[in-house]
């Protein structure tokens, strides 16, 4: 594996608080790090440092050797890192196939609105779009609700088609905020088989925030452990099931 995504001494303060202190890790092609931590932890700040939400008072963070530290959100994303948000983001009043096909539209000639209403430009594309959507969701086992309205949908329902509509692009990075929040036990388990199959088969890195802990020691390559802003313990899931003071205060026993 090559490093994709290099991050450096980053620290983030708001007001002489501190939010994050000194975190460092690498993310290789294909690997999966998880990050855990309580409410507090710096979990969220971290994301955000990485993909231009908030600006780091120090530190560095490199993907593919490029410097980020200093883009938009928005030039960030267009570089391959992608994300998910706790609190979702989909359009409610358009359609499941609609919604994905936001995540597509940065690969057509036409824009996302010329693939809706039929423009000349966008006709080319417009099918293998549809067709690359509807394959996606068939992969989730979302494909029956295709036409449905986002707003229709479930918490977990609507959480599915979010992490569709972020891979849809095929980026290099994805950062996936609990992916597994308000999904049934049948569907977590179908999330951690779609997250194996995006670093394995496709080779993406995906470093992703997650309180199920079953779920990131099934999937998480290496764990990044942290407290107050800090990281306290960073290893695999072996090395972190057997450190004692990361079973202590996260896994609830010693």
């Amino acid at each position: 594996m090559s490093d994709l995504l290099i991050v450096e001494g980053l620290s983030v303060r708001f007001s002489g608080l501190t939010a994050l202190e000194d975190v460092s890790f690498r993310l290789n092609r294909g690997e999966v790090r998880a990050v855990i931590g309580p409410n507090g932890a710096g979990k969220s700040t971290l994301f955000n440092a990485i993909s231009g939400y908030v600006t780091p008072t120090s530190g560095t963070v490199h993907l593919n050797g490029e410097p980020l530290t200093v883009l938009t959100p928005h030039a960030i994303a267009e570089r391959g890192i992608r994300r998910t948000f706790q609190n979702g983001g989909l359009f409610p009043a358009l359609t499941v196939l609609e919604n994905v096909l936001t995540g597509l539209h940065a690969q057509t000639e036409g824009t996302f609105f010329d693939i809706l209403f039929g423009r000349r430009k966008a006709l080319d594309s417009e099918a293998a779009n549809i067709a690359r959507a509807r394959d996606l969701l068939k992969l989730m086992s979302m494909e029956h609700m295709a036409d449905t309205p986002a707003g229709d949908l479930s918490g977990g329902q609507q959480r599915i088609v979010e992490i569709v509509r972020t891979v849809a692009s095929d980026p290099p990075v994805l950062l996936l905020d609990e992916p597994a929040v308000g999904l049934s036990p049948v569907a977590r388990d179908q999330m951690m088989d779609i997250i194996r199959r995006l670093a394995g088969e496709k080779g993406v890195g995906i470093l992703l925030i997650e309180h199920a802990v079953e779920l990131v020691m099934a999937v998480a390559d290496k764990i990044l452990v942290m407290a107050a802003g800090k990281r306290i313990a960073q290893g695999t899931p072996d090395e972190i099931r057997q450190d004692r003071a990361v079973l202590e205060a996260y896994l609830g026993h010693a």
